[in-house]
């Protein structure tokens, strides 16, 4: 949907204390093996986050009637504010990911998955916005690659290219578009 500057904003603003505070209500106490179980946690859902923008993407965003025309004002109009409110992406996280961890595996897991996959939604929104907002970072290649990836999403006649901040789900279900040396259209 399109959101106003501030709401846009917000997920940059507010996601790095709320990992942060999952991180600590996890480790606070913890003994080193509660801290791997933590951090196997975090990083399963860091994972789990790359599927989910992948799989959320390509059929959500491309092909769900009621996400899909939001998505078609993004490809309208890429610089445009569009995105999912703070409040919704913390109420989905909290209630499909959180509480259904800390019940099956108590609260040093349920802390880990969810802070991995705030942490990938994050990296995704940082990701996406300097890909559209930003010309030519000077971080150089890697947002400059996944630029000229997520373009070819855009741009390209063939749908494909949905992973925004990694290919490799792409490459898994072979949706990549393969660069071309004719000109889309």
């Amino acid at each position: 949907m399109v959101l106003s500057k501030t709401t846009y904003y917000a997920d940059f603003v507010l996601y790095p204390p709320a990992i942060l505070g999952l991180a600590a209500a996890g480790l606070v106490g913890a003994d080193w093996r509660a801290a791997g179980v933590w951090l196997g946690a975090a990083l399963a859902g860091f994972v789990f986050w790359t599927f989910l923008e992948y799989l959320l993407h390509r059929v959500a965003l491309h092909y769900m009637p009621y996400f899909s025309p939001m998505h078609t004002v993004h490809h309208a109009a890429p610089l445009s504010y569009v995105g999912t409110p703070t409040w919704v992406s913390f109420g989905v996280w909290a209630t499909f990911i959180f509480a259904p961890a800390w019940r099956l595996g108590g609260l040093v897991i349920a802390t880990g998955l969810t802070g991995g996959i705030m942490l990938g939604y994050f990296w995704y929104g940082l990701v996406h916005h300097l890909i559209h907002h930003r010309r030519n970072t000077p971080s150089g290649a890697y947002f400059n690659g996944l630029r000229t990836w997520h373009m070819r999403h855009h741009y390209w006649p063939k749908q494909g290219n949905f992973g925004v901040t990694t290919s490799l789900w792409d490459h898994v279900f072979g949706t990549v578009i393969r660069p071309t040396h004719a000109k889309p259209g």
